[in-house]
C-alpha cells in the first residue's frame, strides 16, 4: 500500500505551534492522530468520519474527547485543515 502524501494549512501549523508551547503532550497527540490518518485512516482510535454539513468533503478525527483534527482528501493528498476544540467545529469553522 502506498503512503498518502500530506500537507498542512497555515492555520493548522499555527494551532499546532500554540499547542506545542502550552501543552507538548497534546501537540504530540495531534501528531499521532495525523500519522494514523495518513497510514491507517480506518484505525478505530481516530474515528475518522465526514462532516455532514460539508457534503462529506471535510473529515473529522478525534485527538481527545475535546480536540479534533479536520482534513480533506484530494488527489492522493491529505490536507490537514484544523486541530481545534470540538465546539469550534460545531460552529462551522472546519
Amino acid at each position: 500500500m502506498r503512503k498518502r502524501r500530506s500537507t498542512f494549512t497555515k492555520r493548522f501549523e499555527k494551532q499546532l505551534k500554540k499547542k506545542r508551547k502550552r501543552d507538548p503532550s497534546l501537540a504530540d497527540a495531534v501528531i499521532r492522530t495525523v500519522e494514523l490518518i495518513i497510514e491507517t485512516p480506518s484505525h478505530p482510535g481516530v474515528n475518522l468520519h465526514p462532516i455532514k454539513e460539508t457534503n462529506n468533503k471535510i473529515w473529522e478525527a478525534y485527538v481527545t474527547k475535546a480536540i479534533r483534527v479536520t482534513c480533506q482528501f484530494d488527489d492522493g493528498f491529505v490536507i490537514f485543515r484544523n486541530n481545534c476544540r470540538h465546539d469550534i467545529i460545531d460552529r462551522g469553522q472546519w
